[in-house]
């Protein structure tokens, strides 16, 4: 099992690379897609396809049966984070032989902001001042920069917002996705299907470990039906870590309050596409 999950983790780094060199700007497309679809809604205007909203629904659909792989493999600003990340915890290994990890409760906590971030941005586009402040997200500039156009003029509190994400991104791994993210917040709140997320077989866990847990960058508690599935980056940690191979992505029931999210969202997911289709 360990040579599998060397080869993957390699790949994950691998693919990672390609889109951060030739797709730096593929978050900015999609969450485009996102803004346009409410400054529609604002305008009273009917919905149509464009290379934005066509880059959105396919991401979101490929999220829905598969998992978050865009943001585990594809994404430009959260493999910088992975990266700024991995920086830090090598050189915190080797001053203080320990990595600074955030309380769980504080992890908790934090999760939420993302929705209010996600929020504002729609209730500003939706009431037409969005526009007014276009190219000062910080997601934005970084495709920008990443591309080459160092032409921040007027985007300051853009880039001041950059740098603080990246001092983020040093000391808690996955800052920016846990947090801040607004096409996370959009991603959490899809029905994923249940065979695309790691799993854990409890018979052959090792007695007392939590190595999973532990290198899991989303907190995630992974037992048999935890309720946050939606927060997996599909990154792998967890499995390259376990020492006996019992986590895997397959097939698992949804139980309980967990069954009926998923089923809830999948019901609003549907009106919400058919109101957009109707428009």
């Amino acid at each position: 099992m360990k040579p599998k999950h060397s080869v993957n983790s390699i790949a994950r780094v691998a693919v990672q690379i390609v889109f951060f060199v030739f797709f730096p700007a593929a978050f900015s497309v999609a969450f485009s897609g996102i803004r346009y679809v409410a400054e529609q809604i604002q305008r009273h205007e009917g919905i149509s396809w464009n290379p934005f909203l066509f880059a959105l629904v396919g991401l979101l659909a490929f999220t829905c049966v598969f998992g978050r792989f865009f943001c585990g493999y594809a994404c430009a600003f959260g493999s910088l984070g992975d990266w700024l990340f991995a920086g830090s915890a090598f050189v915190q290994r080797r001053l203080r032989k320990k990595v600074f990890r955030l309380p769980d409760k504080v992890i908790a906590a934090l999760l939420y902001v993302k929705y209010a971030v996600l929020a504002a941005i729609v209730v500003a586009c939706v009431a037409g001042v969005y526009a007014s402040v276009s190219g000062a997200d910080p997601w934005g500039v970084f495709a920008l920069i990443r591309a080459g156009n160092f032409s921040l003029a007027g985007r300051e509190w853009a880039v001041a917002a950059l740098g603080v994400i990246a001092v983020g991104m040093l000391f808690v791994e996955r800052f920016f996705c846990m947090f801040l993210c607004p096409m996370g917040a959009v991603f959490d709140l899809l029905p994923m299907l249940p065979a695309t997320t790691f799993n854990r077989v409890p018979e052959k866990c090792a007695k007392g470990c939590s190595l999973c847990t532990r290198a899991c960058p989303a907190a995630l508690s992974l037992g048999e039906g935890y309720g946050r599935h939606g927060e997996c980056f599909q990154c792998g940690k967890c499995a390259a870590k376990c020492p006996t191979g019992s986590m895997r992505i397959g097939l698992r029931r949804l139980k309980g309050t967990e069954a009926w999210l998923t089923a809830a969202k999948a019901a609003v997911l549907f009106a919400l596409c058919y109101k957009a289709i109707g428009m």
